[in-house]
């Protein structure tokens, strides 16, 4: 039997190379440490075969580095000064480019935080699957197609031979994670290094890949490390848990210690960030009661011709109102991003009409400013994946300029002025505009598109899964920051979600897309009473099951104040139909 992963007292260190700027590939450890500065330091873990161990931390406290030195990815400029990291005897850190690519795919299976970044454009599904079936197990042909197709369905896909065919681009986000998932298993692995592998899922369609994933090291000895923010997760499915801050380990230990009792401060954030609650009502306030600012009129969207296709969109009819918070609801491939994409006319309507009733004249209000007339800027989007909103070859001044340039707005003091007012509003400093993309770290991007989509005064902002790709610390920090922008300047926000701790926490009202119709609508409190909607009464049950050993049903907020339940089975482990709802029912 292997011995799983075992990490011991690992140093990694970024050397600056002379001259500044990125520099050549530095092939062995810097000797002068007064031109290197720490990434890790002295982290250890282990993750035997069949354990599932999740590490959990905040944006930048050296999560995905952990994972990336067991894969002997690394960015050149990174090296393991001290420590070791071995896989059932073999040390990764020592192993060669041939050993290491032996490895990547075969005995260790990878699950990207953003897939779309990781698959070759130019390759169907079926491709990607075929090579490390071809490498790993050495098969081909029929036999590879259909091994292909059955991992696909494991996957979750209802229709395996049509993702087969697909490209990465022709999938949703939710999508092209469980396509990555299915390309993870393919080679049998040993250990599954998973980094936020879920963060893109709904909460149906996370129950059903962890549940795979589960089934996967229980049947076969398969060790998980899980590299995640969302402690709900952790709770229901990890035998161990390590806090990471600052590049070091600050806790670690059976799940049920951790979350139930937390020793460190870090900790302890993590958990009361997960509590979004009931009191963000006061703050957000309510929406003017009548007047629409937006409006959709049977909108019908279609993208793939032919018999036996739904639209994206199926004759949906939605308004939104003045200054109010609509979330919208759905999992993966429901229409939620295709109606974005109508809403800012990157895409038009097959069918249907979309009309803004209020007139920009009207707009001015005390607290905030009025729109910039400029047609086509009312509505702004957030993207998904913020690493993936800007060019990477221009500093971000230069993108959040770009957009002020294309309307011809101000001489170059006056948009610098304006450029570095809004990077304030958004909580960052202006001396951050100086870098590229890849230097920020992904909750100071997600900032940064708040802050573009702001430069035009839009009346109508579209959050489509803003925070998904966010630790659960500076998840929380967006969302409040979205809800002051949306009270300061009277914003009227969408929010487009498969999270229902954010939905609950952000909005007035929720509309739920389900295979590209909208099949209910209601305010926030009765939605999560009451669901009427099948699909909406399975989305609101998934997230909030109640546990069975409870005697009488318990209101709670926040993981800690369930974790000391025990669960029959392992000691340590959660599963989860008993966990407690985070929504409060009163």
């Amino acid at each position: 039997m292997p011995e799983g992963l075992l990490i011991e007292d690992l140093h990694l260190s970024v050397r600056a190379p002379a001259g500044g700027g990125l520099g050549p590939s530095l092939k062995a450890p810097a000797r002068d440490s007064s031109l290197s500065r720490p990434v890790l330091s002295g982290v250890g873990l282990s993750v035997a075969p069949g354990e599932f161990v999740a590490l959990v931390g905040a944006s930048g406290s050296g999560k995905t580095m952990t994972a990336l030195s067991v894969l002997g990815l690394l960015p050149p400029q990174i090296q393991a000064a001290s420590g070791s990291i071995s896989l059932g005897g073999t040390d990764l850190l020592r192993a060669s480019g041939a050993e290491l690519n032996r490895l990547r795919g075969g005995r260790i299976g990878m699950l990207y935080q953003q897939p779309k970044r990781m698959f070759n454009p130019r390759m169907t599904i079926g491709n990607h699957l075929a090579e490390p079936l071809k490498l790993h197990r050495g098969l081909r042909g029929r036999r590879a197609k259909a091994q292909a197709l059955g991992l696909l369905a494991d996957a979750g896909f209802d229709d395996p031979a049509r993702v087969a065919r697909s490209y990465p681009h022709q999938l949703s986000g939710g999508m092209a994670q469980r396509a990555m998932l299915a390309v993870a298993m393919a080679g049998q692995p040993e250990l599954l290094l998973a980094d936020e592998p879920t963060s893109a899922l709904d909460k149906v369609l996370e129950r059903q890949i962890l549940e795979l994933i589960d089934n996967q090291r229980r049947q076969h000895g398969l060790g998980v490390l899980y590299i995640t923010h969302d402690l709900a997760t952790v709770s229901a499915f990890a035998d161990r848990v390590v806090v990471m801050d600052a590049g070091a380990v600050q806790e670690e230990g059976p799940a049920r210690t951790v979350l139930g009792a937390p020793r460190t401060a870090c900790a302890r954030e993590l958990l009361e960030a997960c509590a979004l609650t009931r009191r963000r009502i006061a703050a957000a306030g309510e929406p003017a009661p009548s007047r629409d600012i937006l409006a959709l009129d049977g909108i019908t969207k279609r993208f793939a011709k032919g018999r036996g296709t739904r639209p994206a969109l199926d004759d949906v009819s939605l308004s939104l109102r003045e200054g109010e918070i609509l979330g919208v609801l759905g999992q993966s491939g429901s229409g939620k991003s295709t109606l974005a994409r109508l809403l800012v006319e990157v895409e038009a309507p097959d069918r249907g009409s979309i009309t803004r009733p209020l007139p920009m004249a009207d707009r001015k209000n005390d607290g905030g400013t009025a729109s910039s007339g400029v047609p086509g800027t009312e509505v702004q989007l957030v993207f998904q994946e913020p690493h993936d909103a800007f060019d990477p070859r221009m500093k971000l001044f230069a993108s959040l300029e770009a957009p002020l340039l294309r309307q011809r707005t101000g001489t170059a003091d006056e948009r610098r002025e304006r450029i570095h007012q809004i990077v304030r509003d958004v909580e960052l400093e202006p001396g951050l505009l100086d870098r590229y993309p890849s230097q920020c770290s992904g909750g100071q991007l997600q900032r940064l598109t708040i802050a573009r989509a702001l430069l035009l005064d839009p009346s109508v902002l579209i959050c489509d899964e803003a925070t998904s790709a966010l630790d659960a610390v500076t998840q929380r920090k967006v969302l409040d920051l979205l809800l002051r922008l949306h009270r300061d300047r009277r914003l009227s926000l969408i929010m487009i979600s498969h999270d229902m701790n954010v939905i609950r926490y952000m909005s007035h009202r929720v509309a739920v897309l389900y295979q590209g119709a909208l099949v209910e609508l209601a305010g926030t409190a009765e939605f999560f009473a009451n669901p009427r909607h099948g699909h909406s009464k399975e989305l609101v049950a998934a997230a909030r099951a109640q546990p069975a050993a409870c005697a009488a049903p318990v209101a709670c907020s926040d993981l800690a104040a369930c974790a000391h339940r025990a669960v029959a089975g392992r000691p340590g482990t959660f599963r989860l139909p008993e966990l407690v709802s985070f929504f409060p029912d009163s």
